[in-house]
């Protein structure tokens, strides 16, 4: 080696060429996302505004008066108590045959779990006015085709089964929520290390007390958060109380906000609806910040380890056959009778119970009698709604989980909330605060109240809250290093989101958007409280046909209704086959 090579500086690394940093997606993402989240806090904040004016409206005085009458109406207060027990029955029938099933399936060797878990896809896409017109068709004290079966094999002078009480009601809403909570139970199943339930057995505990003192105790969380979700869904639902409830005067909050916004007769009160729904937002965010510190406390319940144990599966052995009577009387009845049933009547010119007599009156002419016009009205319009909401729910939801998940400060914490408002206050709620502030705040040229923009809008609004619960679970399960990879090879952010993310995530996308198609079809509330004569929905359409007497050309109208959601529901269900057992990336 030379001395001039020794005295020869060594070689620096050229310096790279700094890139002007574009603005952060999150970043911008933020800003965009701060509009709707202004206005789904707006609409609550109407909903309080307008509970403290005189009679509900904008230029009412100042006044407690709603309140003081709310608090001191005996009606009211039978509402109160109505929902209280409404929800309390719904929840519990809910968890128990939704418990159970998931039970069945994840704990037992009873197997078929993938035909059960369709089948429960299935029963929550079929609308609950559509079980609910079969129930009655069944129970109903004085039309129920088993009633009148009962009264004529046991000389019986009166129905034994009331199923349009208040009983009733929570049991059909029930019913069909346990197909949620058996997916909610299940996952929770699913992800749990068997060696707790695995060391309780080997320590002799019998199967009941490995279920009640170690398995259940483990899927608290989950449970507690299937409840919660079954019990706001309750309060929101309007379809099985207008449908089941109106008849016979028996109110719970949805059923109550919607007579006293639409009266037979009179001009509408508001500011006791209003005094009433600010209550119940809450009483909603009082719920979730409580389930919320729930999940904070619920790390002692955290034993899912990463050996993918999986705990052996209880042999039925002679209680098969029981295990077999219980699942297959669930569908039965829950749902195959029910259908049957609207089936049946739909062919009848009145309602009758199936006998040889009825059955030669059969006919097609409840199908052939059909107001087209009126039912192509209805059909347009839910068209759009299922293409228009459901997308911009998803684009809205995907901004609010890449902030939440994505963004690395405290603000983003304030948008998951604000997101999951919808969710945790009663949807009636959101749709009463847009039908006000369009009725009294959207006038001339921009007026909003009775359109297509208002329901699209509202209905995109409070599917923002599921749409980010499946976005927040997408986007943790994609690491952040490729996005990060993309990064360090030049690519800007907005890029890397559209390379990398967007890609990875089509699966959850088409699958949120699908689930939300077919639920802004089945919806009845949103479109019962907001809609009007040109916003008519094939829901909207049954029920009106319904509550007017029309029963067979209502029932014939839902089961079309369910052949025009057919094709969705098979999408739906391969796309879920297809994405069974991906690994996260």
């Amino acid at each position: 080696m030379t001395a001039t090579a020794l005295r020869e500086p060594p070689a620096v690394a050229a310096e790279p060429v700094r890139q002007r940093r574009r603005p952060a997606a999150t970043g911008l993402l933020a800003v965009v996302i701060t509009v709707p989240a202004l206005v789904i806090v707006g609409l609550l904040g109407v909903v309080v505004y307008l509970g403290f004016r005189a009679h509900g409206t904008p230029d009412g005085a100042l006044t407690t008066s709603n309140f003081t009458v709310l608090f001191g109406d005996a009606e009211v207060w039978s509402v109160v108590r109505n929902t209280v027990v409404y929800v309390l029955v719904t929840v519990g029938v809910a968890l128990f045959f939704g418990t159970a099933l998931a039970l069945l399936v994840e704990r037992s060797d009873f197997g078929w779990g993938r035909t059960i878990a369709t089948a429960m896809v299935l029963r929550i896409l079929v609308p609950g006015f559509f079980t609910a017109m079969g129930w009655i068709f069944l129970f109903h004290p004085r039309i129920g085709a088993v009633n009148q079966w009962l009264m004529e094999w046991f000389h019986l002078g009166h129905a034994p089964v009331n199923i349009v009480s208040l009983v009733g009601m929570g049991f059909v809403e029930g019913l069909a929520l346990s197909a949620l909570v058996f997916g909610m139970v299940s996952a929770s199943l699913g992800a749990l290390d068997g060696s707790l339930e695995e060391a309780a057995r080997a320590s002799g505990a019998g199967p009941l007390r490995v279920l009640f003192r170690v398995t259940l105790p483990l899927v608290r969380p989950g449970l507690l958060g299937a409840g919660l979700f079954a019990g706001t869904i309750a309060v929101s639902s309007l379809d099985i109380p207008l449908i089941m409830g109106l008849s016979n005067r028996t109110y719970v909050f949805s059923s109550y906000l919607y007579v006293a916004t639409n009266p037979s007769a009179g001009t509408p009160e508001y500011g006791v609806p209003a005094a009433f729904s600010a209550v119940m937002i809450l009483l909603g965010v009082a719920f979730t910040l409580w389930y919320q510190r729930v999940l904070r406390s619920g790390r002692k319940y955290q034993v899912v380890a990463g050996k993918g144990h999986r705990p052996a599966r209880i042999r039925l052995g002679r209680w098969r056959w029981a295990a077999w009577l219980f699942v297959g009387g669930y569908f039965l009845w829950s749902t195959i009778l029910p259908v049957l049933m609207v089936v049946w009547i739909s062919l009848l010119p009145f309602v009758q119970k199936p006998s040889a007599a009825a059955f030669k009156v059969a006919s097609l002419d409840n199908y052939r009698q059909l107001d087209w016009s009126f039912v192509e009205r209805g059909l347009t319009t839910t068209i759009k709604l299922m293409v228009i909401a459901p997308t911009l729910a998803v684009l809205m939801s995907l901004a609010f989980s890449f902030v939440v998940v994505r963004a690395r400060r405290r603000y983003r914490m304030v948008y998951d909330l604000v997101a999951f408002l919808p969710q945790a206050v009663p949807t009636t709620v959101f749709a009463f605060g847009a039908m006000i502030a369009a009725l009294y705040w959207t006038r001339g040229w921009y007026g909003l109240y009775g359109t297509l923009a208002l329901l699209v809008g509202v209905t995109a609004l409070v599917q923002i809250a599921f749409g980010t619960r499946m976005f927040n679970a997408g986007l943790l399960q994609i690491h952040v290093e490729l996005e990060e990879a993309a990064a360090m090879s030049g690519a800007s952010s907005w890029t890397a989101l559209r390379r990398v993310t967007l890609p990875l995530l089509r699966p959850v996308v088409t699958y949120t958007w699908l689930w939300l198609a077919l639920l802004s079809l089945r919806d009845l509330t949103v479109p019962t409280l907001i809609g009007g004569q040109d916003t008519l929905t094939l829901s909207v359409a049954s029920w009106t046909l319904f509550n007017s007497g029309q029963v067979g050309a209502s029932s014939a109208l839902t089961l079309l209704m369910i052949l025009f959601m057919a094709p969705v529901v098979v999408l739906f269900l391969l796309l879920t086959r297809k994405n069974e057992g991906k690994a996260p990336v």
